[in-house]
């Protein structure tokens, strides 16, 4: 992979000093473009070590030569090391673009800062994590590893001292500016290492036990404490651990000590060093452990800047942060940390308010405002209760499967079909694949405006991606099918994107002068939809549903496939069923039956407690159904007289209903007052507490990516190494201009959600009106 382009905001003592070794002496993972700082002198020093690199005194001037050269970003990552009451200013803007961010210690000032930037950094699938150096470092992973030794832990003593003889007038002496004293400032990297160490992959706060804050500098101006003395008390597996904290930025001498007691011995780390020592007579010699390198924290700075690379890495790759096991770790551990930081000042015997919100608090109408889904009530609980007592596994077809799959078919007014559900939507759909025997060179027609697991699965048999365009809603346009069908073309395969139906009669009209053409539907977005009177998912040869995460019928992970065709029904049991499944449902005069016992060597199967959650869902549905119409049309109705605003809606004529899994307008930048950006936009309103509005980005224009136009790279074996997808990049102007427009909103799918719904209208009228009066 090329070195991801990097970007650092803050060109202070700690970027010199070790971030920008760590970027610029690993040129295969990182390439320095850009650099900002408010101080002159300091930019000036960079340039006369990188003159190539672009600096800028401030955000904006950075964000918009980023998005300078053909639109395209110049950069995928920035380091932030800038004083603790900046990040308000910059994160936003940030993250809202999706740009992953490596920033310092701390977190946030407050668990709901903390939440707000992680959740913005969801939304844009961009990582987002803290860089504390010590969780990434050597000496870390050694205690961790030797911890075994001494057995379950019963105490830690640990003390961070640090030699500052004046704070000045600088930002970390005002707690208005640094968020608190020592203990927000230094006190971040032995909180961390601590909870780290006695909490491991643990959401649990630590009891704080008792917590002293020492002023001795307030004749200087300062107003924040110097040091701390903190008791924490842990739960481990029903062992207690108590932690003893001391924390001081007045030390005589820099110290850092931790000694950690356990039934078997005691581990002691002093800053350099770690040794392992045991009770006298004991059967097993002292162990001891100091770095290679001398400058090791130097060496710990790179290992962070790698799992940094890597995660970013895994995101490009088209992994969701939420998937990569060691971000998840981190980000509970920043929450830990934050959640006791608090806690520590809030019990803390002789302080006043020292914390102020990194983000202003807004007022309970600007309170974060986020949909629950599924919603976890009392019939959910007890029909999962009723399936863990009966049964944690099928085999066969009976069972919560057989009802889900007969209710789904009844839903969908087609009981004569073949119902057959998947542990995923994108299993679903590569089952559908193989179930139409497609093979190398066939020509399979895509929206080239949807989710990538539309088209990926079908990669794996070899076939040839056609992209179309879309229409002004996003959907998969009918004259651009009509253009791209060859003698090749096996199939077309249509999305009905953000739940909207796409235009079947003139799809379906098209295909039939192609009768051997098989025409398959994408509803991962459009439980309950229908066109014309008809269900979505029954106007072709198949259709898959996803059953995952935020769709309107979840189970958590999980699809479903519906098809008339017997013939299909039975490869794709066999696909991803066998065993008693194939034995049960494929006729025994059927060549496939033969198949039965191994089908063809893969497990697709749902699993039963997902399943209950999705049939207590899909018994929902229809007034699922009925409150997003209803809350879609006020949406609709509430924005429509915003002028930089198109609401996307359809053609609702002749029973068309949508399935709203989301709303979408498109932001009209030539109708934008001056200065205001989708981007800006949105941000403003995540400001408001509309934290669900989003841009989405994962969903994108597939004909770019690297699986579609280089699969032999990944597929070797399916496609020469000189395949090649020849595609005009302005091809496809209408998805194009639809990406780089659209805005989703959540659409709520209960009667509880109309105080929500008259907010995001009232939200989005104010946000519009103050921007048009500016």
């Amino acid at each position: 992979m090329k070195p991801i382009d990097i970007a650092i905001i803050g060109l202070g003592q700690r970027t010199f000093k070790k971030a920008l070794s760590a970027i610029t002496n690993e040129p295969k993972h990182w390439r320095l473009v850009a650099a900002i700082d408010s101080v002159e002198q300091q930019r000036v020093r960079l340039n006369s070590l990188f003159p190539d690199v672009s600096t800028f005194a401030n955000l904006q001037e950075l964000l918009e030569w980023n998005r300078s050269e053909n639109e395209h970003r110049r950069f995928e990552a920035v380091y932030i090391a800038v004083p603790h009451h900046c990040y308000r200013e910059i994160l936003p803007d940030i993250l809202s673009l999706g740009i992953h961010v490596l920033k310092e210690k701390p977190a946030a000032m407050s668990p709901e800062e903390l939440s707000f930037y992680q959740s913005l950094a969801d939304n844009n699938s961009a990582v987002l994590n803290t860089a504390s150096q010590r969780r990434y470092g050597s000496a870390m992973a050694q205690m961790k590893l030797w911890m075994e030794r001494i057995g379950s832990p019963s105490t830690f003593e640990a003390q961070l001292k640090l030699c500052i003889p004046s704070l000045g007038e600088g930002w970390r002496a005002r707690s208005s500016l640094a968020g608190g004293g020592a203990l927000a400032d230094v006190g971040w990297h032995l909180l961390d290492m601590v909870i780290g160490l006695a909490n491991p992959n643990d959401d649990v706060v630590p009891v704080v036990e008792y917590s002293k804050l020492f002023h001795v500098r307030g004749s200087h101006g300062q107003d924040c404490e110097d040091g701390a003395h903190v008791v924490l008390g842990f739960s481990d597996s029903g062992r207690d651990i108590t932690a003893h904290l001391t924390i001081s930025r007045i030390g005589h001498q820099a110290t850092e000590q931790v000694f950690i007691t356990g039934e078997k011995g005691v581990l002691v780390f002093n800053g350099s060093e770690i040794s392992v020592h045991f009770e006298p007579g004991a059967n097993t010699e002292p162990c001891h452990w100091r770095p290679s390198n001398a400058s090791y924290y130097e060496t710990d700075v790179t290992r962070m800047f790698r799992e940094f690379y890597s995660q970013v890495c895994s995101v490009l790759a088209g992994l969701l942060p939420s998937s990569i096991t060691n971000y998840n770790a981190y980000r509970t551990q920043d929450r830990v940390v934050t959640r006791t930081l608090e806690e520590i000042y809030q019990q803390a015997t002789n302080r006043g308010p020292i914390i102020q919100p990194l983000i202003k608090q807004p007022s309970l109408a600007s309170e974060p405002l986020s949909m629950e889904w599924p919603i976890i009530d009392e019939a959910l609980e007890k029909e999962m209760s009723n399936q863990l007592h009966t049964s944690i596994f099928i085999y066969g077809n009976g069972g919560v499967f057989k009802d889900f799959e007969t209710e789904f078919k009844i839903y969908h007014d087609a009981k004569s079909s073949y119902a057959l559900l998947h542990n995923s939507g994108t299993n679903a759909l590569h089952a559908l694949y193989f179930a139409a025997g497609l093979s190398p060179g066939d020509e399979v027609i895509f929206p080239v405006y949807t989710f990538h697991a539309t088209c990926s699965p079908a990669m794996h048999f070899g076939i040839k991606p056609i992209f179309c365009d879309t229409t002004r809603n996003g959907t998969i346009s009918p004259s651009a099918i009509a253009s791209a069908i060859t003698t090749k073309t096996k199939a077309v395969v249509v999305t009905h994107m953000w739940g909207i139906p796409c235009d079947m009669d003139a799809i379906c009209s098209i295909l039939k002068q192609w009768p051997d053409i098989l025409l398959f539907e994408d509803c991962s977005h459009a439980h309950g939809a229908k066109y014309k009177g008809q269900h979505v998912g029954t106007f072709g040869n198949g259709a898959a549903w996803s059953l995952q995460g935020q769709k309107i019928v979840t189970e958590g992970e999980g699809g479903i496939t519906l098809t008339k065709h017997a013939e299909f029904h039975y490869r794709m049991l066999i696909f991803g069923h066998y065993n008693k499944q194939c034995k049960l449902e494929i006729r025994s005069d059927h060549y496939l039956h033969q198949y039965a016992l191994t089908g063809a060597g893969l497990k697709n199967r749902a699993h039963p407690l997902a399943v209950a959650i999705a049939l207590n869902q899909l018994r929902q549905l229809p007034d699922f159904h009925a409150s997003k119409t209803t809350f879609a049309g006020q949406l609709a109705e509430g924005l429509a007289g915003i002028p930089f605003l198109t609401i996307t809606l359809p053609d609702l004529r002749g029973g068309t209903e949508p399935a709203w899994y989301a709303f979408t307008m498109r932001f009209i930048a030539d109708k934008a007052p001056p200065g205001l950006t989708r981007e800006t936009f949105v941000q403003q309103l995540y400001t408001k507490g509309l934290i669900d509005v989003d841009i989405p980005r994962s969903t994108g224009i597939l004909h770019s990516e690297r699986l579609f136009n280089k699969p032999q790279e990944l597929l070797l074996h399916l496609y020469g190494k000189d395949y090649v997808l020849e595609i005009d990049d302005k091809a496809f102007p209408e998805a194009q201009a639809f990406f780089d427009e659209v805005i989703k909103l959540p659409v709520y799918a209960t009667a509880h959600g109309q105080g929500s719904t008259d907010r995001y209208v009232t939200t989005i009228m104010e946000v519009a009106a103050s921007r048009m009066e500016n």
